[in-house]
């Protein structure tokens, strides 16, 4: 039965920086079909978390968002202001991932319990947590889905 956090974590990891661009980061999330990654900085200390809530609460900011209708339904409700609404996306790709991550992320070390991890993201509502090793640099990520599917190995 495992235990620890190193025996269901996820070792490849990806990670954004924190000078990336949020289309940047939105690119890599589409593409490794994941839905958060840890952000590093230049001396790849981590330095928070980003996801795709994050991301679209930058959106929130906008005077057309609302999670009811899609981008394409909104280019047709407001048709004379799409020019507006493109200019509003045109920003929101151009940030920098430092300005909207989550900032000092909860982490768990490789050793910890399976059990503290799920106990920190029931008690934070994170769906992820940075995995350190004892120097605190980043060795892998554990996610709600790896806790869920451990669970149900045994």
């Amino acid at each position: 039965m495992k235990e620890k956090v190193e025996e269901i974590m996820t070792r490849a990891v990806i990670t954004a920086n924190e000078n990336d661009t949020l289309l940047d980061v939105a690119t890599v999330l589409k593409e490794g079909k994941i839905a958060g990654v840890p952000v590093l900085n230049d001396t790849e200390d981590i330095v928070g978390v980003i996801s795709e809530a994050d991301i679209l609460k930058v959106l929130t900011n906008f005077h057309w968002y609302t999670s009811v209708f899609t981008v394409h339904d909104l280019m047709h409700i407001f048709g004379e202001d799409i020019h507006d609404i493109q200019q509003d996306i045109e920003k929101a790709s151009k940030m920098n991932v430092k300005d909207v991550m989550s900032k000092e992320p909860e982490i768990i070390t490789q050793d910890a319990l399976i059990d503290d991890a799920a106990q920190i993201m029931h008690t934070t509502g994170y769906n992820r947590l940075p995995v350190v090793d004892s120097d605190g640099k980043l060795v892998g990520i554990v996610a709600r889905a790896d806790i869920i599917a451990s669970i149900y190995e045994h």
